[in-house]
């Protein structure tokens, strides 16, 4: 009888280790450990992206031959992929550590960028490409390294296991708290990652990140997810070529780089051009039309960052000086009603002043090409005042000229 109850007892004992629930940070450790040893590999993925500024979700795939660079100053790996946008062939994208090259399959055509001569501007547009990177970067993002695991800003949760592209997968989720200075225009209310780790080689298969961004009184979800669809890791020296220039096809006329001069916006004490545009309300407006009032013209577009932080401002002046005879004026040159719920947008953050979309052929009249750009123009429809960008405090300088010319 006592043999009995033992044996009883012990599969008991069995049956709970059996069913102890897999632990999230030794899961998350275990992967970064594992991509933390990739030197090199090929891989193919595909990229979901939904920008806080938009409604729709994008989609981007890649195929990609890679090598970890330890000592780079640009990227943690040298590249050459493919990049095919909504299913369609893009561009070739090649770094080898010493050049960087832009060239596309379709028209034959490509630039190429010696780090020697301009290792700024390469590292100025690395933002713009894209990487599956828990195997390609040197610190494996967005994967948590071991300082995640003991500070007080991170909780992790097992989900369960899902499957992924044929391939069993724990899932586990992150939940970071954010840090928010209280004077910030963007409060970010939350970040959420989740990883799906193959059970088998715990490399993560897919991986996710959510934000809750509060911004002007309105709250904007953004979110993005990369799936690894194929790999080949640690065995790239059969194809080790596709990381060097003889990899591009001969056909292929490459130029040389030259750095973009901006043109220099329309001179002040000169008339403005005039134009004629469509406001949100459907409404036509000439800036002719406006002959008699102060003009400032705000270039925004949605998803510009500092376009965000002007609006509150540009809308204080709006209110305090429309009945002294200012007129602010928005010009969208991108976002559409119908696409992009711009009127929306502005209404959620309480803009009343005039905004007239299509500004695209505008833009380019008054040479803008980085926004926010602000003209001001005098009562006669000449240029007074210029400005690229926007900080804090610019308001009162805008201010000072508004209430010197009204």
């Amino acid at each position: 009888m006592k043999i009995v109850i033992y044996i009883s007892g012990l599969l008991g004992i069995l049956f709970i280790i059996s069913c102890s629930e897999p632990n999230a940070e030794d899961i998350l450790k275990k992967s970064y450990e594992k991509c933390q040893s990739i030197e090199n590999g090929y891989y193919e993925m595909t990229s979901y992206m939904k920008y806080m500024s938009n409604n729709d979700t994008t989609s981007s795939s890649y195929t990609c031959y890679f090598k970890k660079l330890a000592d780079d100053s640009i990227y943690s790996s040298a590249f050459h992929y493919q990049h095919y946008y909504e299913g369609e062939y893009a561009k070739d994208v090649l770094y080898t550590g010493d050049d960087f090259v832009n060239y596309s399959r379709k028209d034959s055509t490509g630039e190429i960028m010696s780090k020697s001569l301009w290792a700024n501007d390469i590292k100025s547009y690395s933002h713009n490409y894209k990487f599956y990177s828990p195997l390609t970067t040197i610190k494996s993002n967005p994967l948590p390294n071991d300082s995640a695991f003991i500070d007080n800003k991170h909780v992790f949760e097992y989900i369960g296991e899902d499957l992924i592209n044929n391939i069993s997968c724990y899932h586990v989720k992150m939940n970071t708290s954010p840090d928010n200075d209280s004077t910030d225009l963007m409060q970010i209310l939350r970040i959420e990652n989740n990883f799906w780790i193959s059970k088998k080689d715990y490399i993560p298969i897919q991986y996710s990140v959510a934000y809750d961004i509060l911004m002007n009184g309105d709250t904007m979800y953004q979110f993005s997810k990369d799936v690894l669809t194929k790999y080949e890791l640690n065995n790239l020296n059969e194809e080790e070529e596709n990381l060097n220039l003889s990899s591009i096809p001969s056909y292929i006329s490459l130029k040389d780089y030259k750095p973009q001069k901006s043109p220099e916006l329309l001179s002040t004490d000169t008339f403005a051009p005039d134009w004629t545009l469509v406001s949100l309300n459907d409404e036509t407006l000439k800036l002719s039309d406006l002959k008699g009032s102060l003009v400032l013209i705000d270039f925004f577009y949605k998803s510009c960052y500092p376009c965000m932080l002007a609006l509150p401002a540009l809308q204080d002046l709006h209110e305090q000086y429309y009945d002294k005879g200012l007129r602010v004026i928005g010009i969208n040159p991108y976002d559409t009603k119908e696409k992009n719920d711009i009127d929306v947008f502005l209404k959620n953050r309480g803009i009343t002043y005039t905004v007239l979309l299509d500004g695209k052929d505008v833009a380019n009249e008054y040479h803008v090409s980085s926004y926010p750009t602000i003209y001001i123009i005098d009562k006669e429809g000449k240029i007074l005042h210029t400005q690229v960008g926007y900080g804090a405090g610019l308001e009162k300088e805008f201010e000072k000229i508004i209430t010197q010319n009204l």
